[in-house]
């Protein structure tokens, strides 16, 4: 079926084709509501390295080798179940992911926020931030790191403003129109053709009308030629035989 032919079947069907697309606009402004935008934050924490292991008058940023180890251990503590339960009670939409950052060689941590207000997000990006150095301490407490051995924190980075995230929405918004449309097109196209085969059908099957031969029909229709035709008519053949006698 081309295109032209489709567009027809639509306009023929135009009351399917309405409460299709009519249909296909509520699926879109449900799909709009279960999926709204949300708002992401994010912040980049470096972990420093203690006074021992700098030394006196040193640069903390050249001994930032062997504090990967320490970083991981903060980022496995924050994805555990407590510690996402306890980060994200506060708003019931937050969701947090906090990882390696994998673009730099060192001890950053990173910490990706999203939530479904701009304003929320920022206080659970805050919250999470602000906590990294006292758990980082407390965890080094539990092992009875000395003083001048404890490694420190640095933010690097922190976003003041949430971005606001649409990726999600424009995938369920391009789907919920998709699935919408294709189904309005192929109920108009079959409707349209089961009653264009019912309408067919309704039309009875006549043939080219049969013509009867002029001279066609029973032998009474004929009428016998009158008796004085049939005289006349046969006066010159009786001359023609007395002359020859």
């Amino acid at each position: 079926m081309s295109f032209l032919e489709v567009i027809a079947a639509l306009g023929r069907q135009w009351m399917v084709t309405v409460a299709g697309l009519l249909a296909t606009a509520a699926l879109v402004w449900g799909a709009a509501v279960v999926e709204p935008p949300v708002y992401t934050a994010r912040a980049l924490v470096l972990l420093v390295p203690s006074e021992q292991a700098v030394g006196k008058g040193g640069n903390p940023f050249l001994a930032l080798g062997g504090l990967d180890l320490p970083a991981r251990v903060v980022v496995a503590y924050y994805e555990s179940d407590g510690a996402k339960a306890q980060f994200t009670s506060g708003s019931p939409d937050a969701e947090y992911v906090v990882a390696i950052e994998e673009s730099t060689r060192g001890p950053v941590i990173a910490v990706d926020v999203t939530d479904a207000t701009p304003q929320r997000a920022l206080e659970t990006l805050e919250l999470l931030t602000s906590s990294i150095p006292v758990e980082l301490e407390r965890l080094q407490a539990e092992v009875d790191a000395p003083r001048n051995a404890v490694v420190s924190t640095l933010v690097l980075a922190k976003d003041e403003r949430a971005e606001i995230d649409t990726s999600g929405t424009v995938r369920i918004l391009i789907a919920a129109a998709g699935v919408g449309l294709v189904t309005t097109v192929v109920g108009a196209v079959a409707t349209d053709g089961m009653r264009r085969s019912r309408a067919r059908s309704r039309v009875p099957v006549t043939g080219p009308p049969v013509l009867k031969p002029p001279d066609s029909g029973p032998p009474w229709n004929n009428p016998a030629p009158d008796t004085r035709d049939r005289r006349r008519d046969d006066t010159p053949a009786r001359a023609s035989t007395a002359e020859s006698r």
